[in-house]
């Protein structure tokens, strides 16, 4: 049985899996329209491995069954799918997901080729729309059908060491949402600003409430952070008072408890000004996050698994201000999610410079690998 194995690839191997993340990094789709990306993955999997291959529609899965009888609890490995849209919206894999793909493709490979025993089934998940935060969630049943014990899941980070692996005790991705608080009154001459009812003062005074609240959260409950995306407020007509304003924010949080009290306190101030001026108020969430927090003893085998393999580890003191949808994930079952340096002096996530560095990739399959 495969148990604490270093994980060695295979040249040929790796080159497989290099030309395939080179393929998909020509062919970037939005999130939801994964078309060309999943056809390209299964048919990899079909043309190269074993591997029964379930087509779920917008997702797909394959599963290496186990090889004896005395069988562990499934283990499952997730890859998202979806490009970055750029100006213009335009998709590109800016963020990785083309190597992510691979890598769980290269797993399958390994497992596929592998001449040692499995004692647990070994599920590969390949998910789409992670980018807006709802893929993981299309996929969340297969955990519950299959009896997944454990789920794993990593991510390409720039500014850390290349093919250091980076463990976070906790939270490794903070949870967070957009918020887009409208609120409308009556319009009026600009001359008699009382005979109507402008939102413009509302918006202001909740903006800065909702600052405090972050600086009291922070200092009593945990990291909070709310960032102003834009007001707008009016229009160019200087003979009218404004009568409709909207105010965006994108705010997170480490822990998701914290972070959902935060929100549901936003809100609320929200609710309180627009009473306060008798004016209507529209509430919308966008691209909601989870918390990605990691199980400890899931944590623990992470460790355990980049020792046994000889990899560099770097502990994060702080989680990733990013988020991440595989908290979802996390919320049903035990498993962990780390990160893999792609260089000090790499090019940021989600600019369009940035590429996927395959030098990581053989880093990441022996991560994958060594947690089975």
């Amino acid at each position: 049985m495969r148990r604490n194995r270093e994980c060695i690839m295979e040249k040929d191997l790796l080159n497989k899996i290099i030309a395939l993340r080179k393929k998909l990094h020509e062919i970037p789709e939005r999130s939801l329209a994964e078309t060309k990306t999943k056809q390209t993955l299964m048919q990899f999997l079909q043309e190269n491995t074993t591997l029964s291959i379930v087509d779920c529609g917008k997702w797909f899965y394959a599963v290496r069954k186990a090889d004896v009888g005395d069988r562990k609890a499934p283990v499952a490995f997730r890859a998202d799918m979806d490009a970055v849209c750029a100006k213009g919206g335009q998709p590109g894999h800016y963020c990785g997901h083309d190597g992510h793909s691979s890598i769980l493709a290269g797993l399958a490979l390994y497992l596929d080729k592998g001449k040692t025993e499995l004692n647990r089934d070994v599920y590969f998940i390949f998910q789409p729309v992670e980018e807006t935060g709802q893929g993981a969630k299309l996929c969340l049943p297969l955990l519950e059908e299959k009896k997944i014990g454990e789920i794993y899941g990593l991510h390409n980070i720039p500014g850390y060491p290349k093919n250091h692996i980076l463990i976070k005790e906790g939270t490794f991705a903070c949870a967070s949402t957009g918020i887009e608080i409208r609120m409308t009154g009556t319009p009026s001459h600009a001359a008699y600003p009382e005979a109507g009812k402008n939102p413009g003062f509302a918006l202001a005074k909740l903006l800065l409430e909702v600052e405090k609240l972050m600086e009291q959260v922070n200092e009593t409950r945990g990291f909070v952070r709310m960032t102003l995306i834009g007001m707008e407020i009016g229009s160019d007509s200087y003979g009218v008072s404004a009568s409709d304003g909207v105010l965006r924010l994108t705010v997170r949080g480490e822990r998701e408890c914290v972070f959902e009290e935060y929100v549901a306190a936003i809100k609320e101030l929200a609710k309180e000004r627009a009473k306060e001026e008798n004016l209507t108020l529209a509430i919308h969430e966008i691209e909601r996050f989870p918390a990605t927090e990691n199980h400890m003893d899931s944590v623990k085998k992470l460790r355990a698994c980049a020792a046994k393999q000889g990899l560099p580890v770097t502990e994060l003191k702080e989680p990733m201000r990013w988020s991440e949808d595989f908290g979802y994930y996390l919320q049903k079952t035990e498993g962990a999610f780390f990160g893999i340096g792609d260089g000090e002096d790499h090019v940021q996530l989600h600019t369009e410079q940035y590429e996927f560095p395959d030098e990581i990739i053989e880093t990441a399959v022996r991560m994958f690998g060594g947690l089975v």
